[in-house]
């Protein structure tokens, strides 16, 4: 364990980086939103602002009882905008302030809004004075009104007023306090929210990450242990079973155990016990994986130490001691089929027990020298399932070089795309026809042809196949014309 968490030491480092980086990306996004949307509005608002005091006709500019007309009908036309907008009794032109001015914003009933404070008669870019007024002691009647001029009486003008500087000629300035709804402005900037609600959503997600991995992280570390477990048993049951190949005494036989998942259900043995009897057993335990694999390798040892090669009553009595063994010893899903046979060579008998399993084939010779399948049906039910169940040893006379195939399941039921099984009939098709060839060489034409069967599926149960010649020197078989 100290290994596997030293291994792991940089994938903790890159989710605690990766969070830590969420977690300044929605900070960030959020700073700078605020920032940047509080900027924006109040410059928006100040220029909306300044184009409401200069959409005031000039004419008005110049009549106090006109001004607040259009005043008032500024803010009549733009209530969700405009809070309110009146003009400043007059005061000398305020002090010139250095430095930048802090925003006026105030809390209102409707809510915050932005003051500003604005002369009027203002028009940027056309040349106009900068605000108008009215002389001290001089009414508003003295004046002379023409269309687009205004001029003062003579007894009112400075004799020479400065060109420059309107002040000069001792007027008053108007001004007017303009409040608009920053929520105005705010429709301006969506695209600006947008964006943070996507930053917010990402920097979210990936924190979201972050947490759910490591929170899954030792989940993770177990599976990854599991996983070398599995693999480690996956070796121990290949070292459990013989070879895929192999040459004894009075036969030939070549295997394969394909597992659907790392380990299987499968197995098979193929052993000589010293006294010319070779037992062939291939067998089938329900389910797949793990649990599966643990209950092979008590078949397995339970197979080896039976007394079961000793003739027909001890085998028979030694299947039915293996079912009782799962069927007490296991859950009731647990059970598992089983063809276990040995082969005498003196009197090239073979002699078997099938518990459930699919029928195995015997390919010989018959009369006419044409290739014969025979099936292998006696025995007795599933192992594990019925309470004291009876198995009876069948036994059949082989000819010389007969070949006897056993297969699970998976070979018949593979499926392709098209919802097909294999079947038996293509298995029996492609045994015929390669009858008189080694074990090794029919084992591989089954599997090719069941693989080009299934093309791009896979299969979902385990593949295992057992093909052995009974004789060493075995007769040429003549394959039917039909098959």
């Amino acid at each position: 364990m100290p290994k596997l968490s030293n291994r792991y030491l940089w994938f903790k480092l890159a989710l605690a980086v990766g969070s830590l980086l969420g977690l300044v990306l929605l900070v960030q996004s959020a700073v700078t939103y605020h920032q940047v949307s509080r900027r924006m509005v109040l410059d928006e608002l100040s220029r909306e602002a300044q184009r409401q005091i200069e959409s005031i006709p000039r004419e008005a500019l110049n009549d106090p009882s006109r001004l607040q007309g259009e005043l008032d009908e500024l803010r009549a036309a733009a209530p969700e905008k405009i809070a309110w907008v009146k003009l400043l009794d007059p005061s000398p032109r305020p002090p010139e302030v250095t430095g930048p001015r802090p925003p006026d914003i105030r809390e209102t009933s409707k809510g915050r809004v932005l003051v500003r404070i604005l002369p009027l008669g203002t028009r940027r870019g056309r040349g106009f004075p900068a605000f108008y007024g009215f002389p001290e002691g001089v009414p508003p009647s003295a004046f002379n009104r023409q269309p687009g001029r205004v001029s003062m009486p003579q007894q009112a003008r400075s004799p020479e007023p400065p060109p420059s500087t309107p002040t000069g000629l001792g007027l008053r300035p108007q001004r007017v306090e303009i409040a608009l709804y920053l929520s105005s402005a705010r429709a301006v900037f969506a695209p600006l929210l947008t964006n943070l609600i996507v930053n917010s959503a990402a920097a979210l997600g990936l924190v979201a990450s972050m947490v759910l991995i490591w929170v899954r992280f030792p989940n993770y570390v177990r599976g990854k242990q599991l996983e070398q477990q599995t693999e480690l048993a996956r070796e121990v049951q290949r070292d459990l079973l013989p070879p895929p190949t192999a040459a004894l005494a009075d036969l030939d036989f070549a295997a394969e155990c394909v597992p659907a998942w790392q380990v299987g259900g499968d197995f098979y043995d193929v052993y000589d016990r010293g006294d010319s009897r070779v037992a062939l057993v291939l067998g089938d335990v329900s389910g797949k994986g793990l649990a599966a694999s643990v209950v092979v390798g008590l078949l397995l040892g339970a197979i080896r130490t039976s007394d079961w090669l000793d003739g027909g009553p001890q085998h028979e009595g030694a299947s039915q001691a293996l079912s009782e063994l799962l069927r007490t010893r296991t859950s009731a899903e647990r059970f598992a089929s089983l063809f276990w046979s040995y082969y005498s060579p003196e009197t090239r008998t073979l002699h078997y027990v099938n518990a459930g399993h699919l029928p195995p084939m015997v390919v010989a010779a018959n009369g006419s020298g044409d290739a014969e399948i025979l099936r292998l049906e006696e025995g007795g039910p599933v192992l594990g399932v019925v309470p004291a169940a009876i198995y009876r040893q069948g036994t059949v006379v082989v000819s010389e070089g007969a070949v006897l195939v056993l297969y699970s399941d998976g070979v018949v039921e593979a499926t392709n795309s098209l919802d097909e099984q294999f079947g038996e009939d293509r298995l029996r098709a492609v045994i015929h026809a390669n009858a008189n060839r080694s074990p090794e060489e029919i084992r591989d034409e089954i599997l090719s042809q069941v693989h080009a069967f299934l093309g791009k599926e896979r299969a979902q149960d385990d593949l295992t196949l057992v093909v052995a010649r009974l004789q060493s020197a075995p007769r040429r078989l003549r394959a039917p014309l039909d098959a």
